[in-house]
């Protein structure tokens, strides 16, 4: 395990005590967001474009697509738990 020094402002500290942040926790949590996934990144707009079309591929053929029952969400549960524990 590695420390990581940060220096911060007394009054942005402060704050973060005042309002009893983990600053352990948010920090790590920003790291994990800004590690590489291994994914190219995309736009805003490349992201929009490709919703719609997935919408727009839905309504034209929603016969390929799975329907969602409650087994589909066990089976999606189980899988996360097997992913992140």
């Amino acid at each position: 395990m590695k420390t990581i020094k940060l220096q911060l402002e007394d009054s942005l500290y402060e704050k973060i005590s005042k309002n009893q942040i983990d600053i352990q926790a948010k920090f790590k949590e920003f790291l994990f967001d800004i590690t590489d996934d291994g994914y190219p990144t995309i736009s805003t707009e490349e992201a929009k474009k490709r919703v719609s079309e997935a919408v727009k591929d839905y309504h034209t053929n929603p016969q390929n697509f799975s329907k969602i029952d409650s087994s589909f969400w066990d089976d999606t549960e189980k899988r996360l738990l097997q992913r992140h524990t």
